[in-house]
């Protein structure tokens, strides 16, 4: 008798347990899938902006193109670009920066744009420095502090205008002063 009630209560417990686990299951799974596709999706976004691949609104391609076909070229001289910021606490504020212009040198149109950039009239090489003039007077002395890289991109959309995606990999600053 002893033995028989002993194995009514393993199994009892064993129905019990079975029932837990499938509420569980009915219970848990659909949402630890839920949170796997969310993993997902941010480890996907994630790598994608680690890798530097070029977002729908085109920023940031520069890491898309290998660094052998990247080639430099400087903007504005040796005395930078000399601009005034936008004032946000009344004072006057300019900043002299040193950009460089990143292209592909593997691009379609490399040949001609770089032709025009380098050409003596420096027509095209005046409209980039305009562009980032133009660019960069729209940012505070803190915004240029606190956030280079949103300007930084906001300038290579500018100059991505005048020339093609493909040819302008980015804007880069090399030094940046403030006053």
């Amino acid at each position: 008798m002893k033995k028989s009630l002993l194995t009514m209560i393993t199994l009892a417990l064993v129905l019990i347990n079975l029932l837990l686990t499938a509420i569980i299951a009915i219970a848990i799974v659909p949402e630890v899938k839920n949170v796997n596709s969310l993993v997902s999706k941010v480890a996907a976004a994630i790598d994608l902006n680690q890798n530097g691949a070029s977002t729908e609104d085109g920023s940031d391609g520069s890491s898309s193109v290998p660094i052998s076909d990247q080639t430099m070229i400087a903007i504005g001289g040796d005395d930078g670009l000399t601009i005034n910021l936008k004032s946000s606490d009344g004072d006057t504020h300019i900043a002299v920066v040193h950009a460089q212009l990143v292209m592909n040198s593997k691009a379609d149109s490399y040949k001609t744009n770089y032709a025009a950039l380098t050409n003596e009239s420096g027509a095209a090489a005046g409209q980039v420095s305009q562009a980032i003039q133009q660019t960069v007077s729209q940012y505070t002395v803190d915004q240029m502090q606190n956030d280079q890289q949103t300007v930084i991109d906001a300038c290579t959309k500018a100059v991505q205008n005048i020339f093609d995606k493909d040819f302008v990999v980015g804007v880069s600053f090399t030094n940046v002063i403030y006053q």
